[in-house]
């Protein structure tokens, strides 16, 4: 039996190998204490919901918006997993790489992960060379993620109510989520998860922008633009003709404002490729925990081994 688990800033989710069922669990982000602790506490929780049978636990591989930095915190986290799961291996590695692996069957191309934030990584099919891009945070990065946009909204609304910006139906959306406009800003700043919060504003914006509200198309385009540039980045080490890129994410789903705002920036550029995606982060979670194959993402997962 194989687990896999795709751990974002919203929300952790869990699956195995026996089961479709996917157990979900609130996510975390790097402000919420002792991460490693939480993880461990959060995965735990998740795979205890799902029905896994008796057999042995073979691999689980885990894929996390909020993978340590360092090599040594890293080995330290699958220590605490290993201790949480009864599993012979388990592998962790970054969002962006189980996104590529659920999105390109092939394992190769540009794969574009949007949710609270944004997990983009090209892989060259000739040279197996690697580009990670964007995706360092809701404080420096994630540029047109469900944070970044739902933050512009917030700041959107503020500046309406201060006069330095126009009027917008953004502001009965945020007093609607989040309280009285004049202390909409002190009601966003105490919130327990407040990096969560504002990431499910996205959906108020994407939402308005639908309706035709300036200041929502405008944040929705410039989100696109920046998740454009993003895609541009990673297939940088891509040299093999057209460009295979799939996106997923529940900020870019179909029918959404900036999924359609993307797909008209993808559908211009002729060196691109647009791809159905072949799956979610975590099914790519799943696929590496099945074939236990690291090619053609290696050093990018660190592995960790029961000793005998």
């Amino acid at each position: 039996m194989h687990l896999a688990v795709d751990g974002g800033q919203s929300q952790i989710r869990a699956r195995s190998s026996q089961s479709p069922h996917v157990a979900t669990v609130p996510g975390l982000s790097r402000l919420e204490g002792d991460l490693t602790a939480a993880l461990v506490a959060r995965v735990a929780q998740a795979t205890a919901q799902l029905a896994v049978g008796t057999g042995p636990l073979e691999r689980v591989a885990l894929g996390l918006s909020t993978l340590p930095e360092h090599h040594e915190a890293r080995l330290d986290l699958l220590e605490a997993l290993g201790e949480a799961l009864p599993a012979a291996e388990i592998w962790v590695t970054g969002d962006a790489v189980t996104g590529h692996a659920g999105a390109l069957a092939e394992r190769h191309g540009v794969s574009l992960t949007v949710g609270t934030g944004v997990a983009c990584i090209g892989v060259s099919r000739i040279t197996g060379a690697r580009s990670k891009v964007n995706g360092d945070g809701f404080l420096l990065g994630d540029a047109g993620g469900a944070f970044w946009i739902g933050r512009h909204g917030l700041a959107a609304v503020i500046r309406a109510s201060d006069g330095r910006g126009e009027a917008t139906a953004l502001t009965a959306a945020a007093v609607g989520r989040f309280g009285e406009q004049e202390d909409l800003a002190a009601h966003v700043h105490s919130r327990a998860r407040a990096v969560n919060d504002i990431a499910h504003f996205a959906a108020e914006v994407q939402a308005t922008a639908l309706t035709g509200d300036p200041v929502a198309v405008a944040i929705i385009a410039q989100a696109a633009d920046e998740l454009m540039l993003t895609i541009r980045a990673a297939a940088r080490v891509i040299d093999e003709g057209a460009i295979p890129v799939a996106m997923s994410g529940r900020a870019v789903a179909a029918g959404s404002a900036l999924h359609d705002a993307l797909v008209a920036r993808i559908e211009a550029d002729a060196a691109i490729e647009l791809l159905d995606s072949a799956g979610t982060p975590l099914d790519g979670a799943l696929r590496l925990a099945i074939d236990g194959e690291v090619h053609p993402y290696g050093d990018a997962i660190t592995r960790w081994r029961r000793p005998e």
